[in-house]
């Protein structure tokens, strides 16, 4: 296995900073004899009065707080501009990229919930095959050769259609995005497919096998998706990949209620999901990890300050 603490975890966060302490918190809490810094980098634009200060109290050096200059959103960046280091350490996640020294950079949403040692299981999957990265591949939700069921995250590197087999799938299953296909396709190759992509969500990296492409090949840049066109170019420069679901270890948007839109989006967007969220947090951290009152008084969010 790799050695202790050779892990750092980059959470960009839009929003939900009492979400932000229950990932961080489950995280340590099983996988932390592996991690040595935490990059918390806090989007220039903040929704509901956010604060994450208390954070960087609590953890204390453990936690690097960085504030980008520029904002993104969900727009791509402008490729003209990456040459301009402010700007391009500005888009998801590049600053850790950039800047970490360790062997490993684990990406994380701050909406997720850890219960088990999640990188003991990513790094020995890693060290196993010599892959570039494990963790979910594919947004298989929105990919018509998912639905003909001739692609599975498992197997994305063995059905390599052309564009004329890829086109006809998307007109015969769902295909939200097909519009855009032909867009994002590289010199004309079709493979991976346009909706695959290691998922930012909890994606382990060897940043030994990326660091070549750092500055030039940006992760959390916005094309159809996050790190799709990464995925594409790294997978065509011979880098291999490793799908390896949550499900065991942790889970995604935890405060989500069956029968409801449950997405990180849907909970940014609904302001009574996102003080429900807010305030589960809260009992979570102030009941399970020993955070306490008094240090979250002013970034417990309130229905004022959210609306």
């Amino acid at each position: 296995m790799p050695a202790l603490k050779s892990v750092d975890v980059a959470i960009q966060v839009y929003g939900k900073p009492l979400m932000t302490g229950v990932a961080i918190s489950s995280l340590l809490e099983h996988s932390g004899k592996w991690i040595d810094r935490i990059y918390l980098i806090e989007e220039k634009i903040q929704p509901n009065n956010s604060d994450f200060s208390y954070l960087s109290r609590h953890f204390k050096d453990r936690i690097i707080h960085v504030k980008p200059r520029f904002y993104m959103g969900l727009k791509a960046s402008r490729k003209s501009l990456h040459w301009f280091t402010p700007y391009r350490r500005s888009i998801r996640y590049q600053y850790a990229f950039e800047k970490s020294k360790n062997p490993y950079l684990f990406t994380i949403h701050n909406d997720m919930l850890f219960h088990g040692d999640i990188l003991e299981a990513y790094l020995a999957q890693m060290k196993s095959g010599h892959f570039a990265g494990v963790g979910p591949i594919g947004q298989c939700w929105n990919c018509p050769a998912f639905y003909a069921k001739k692609c599975t995250p498992d197997t994305y590197g063995d059905y390599k259609p052309d564009w004329k087999e890829l086109g006809e799938l998307s007109e015969q299953f769902y295909a939200p995005r097909k519009e855009i296909y032909q867009h994002f396709a590289a010199n004309n190759q079709s493979w991976p497919l346009p909706e695959c992509r290691l998922n930012e969500w909890a994606a382990l990296i060897d940043l030994k096998q990326v660091r070549p492409y750092v500055r030039k090949l940006i992760f959390g840049q916005m094309d159809l998706d996050i790190a799709t066109r990464w995925f594409s170019i790294l997978n065509h420069k011979g880098l291999r990949f490793k799908n390896s679901s949550i499900d065991p270890y942790a889970t995604h948007v935890w405060t989500g209620v069956e029968g409801e839109e449950n997405s990180g989006l849907s909970t940014q967007n609904n302001i009574n999901l996102y003080e429900r969220a807010e305030m589960q947090s809260y009992q979570k951290l102030v009941n399970e990890y020993r955070f306490s009152e008094e240090e979250l008084e002013a970034t417990m969010s309130t229905k004022d300050a959210l609306v």
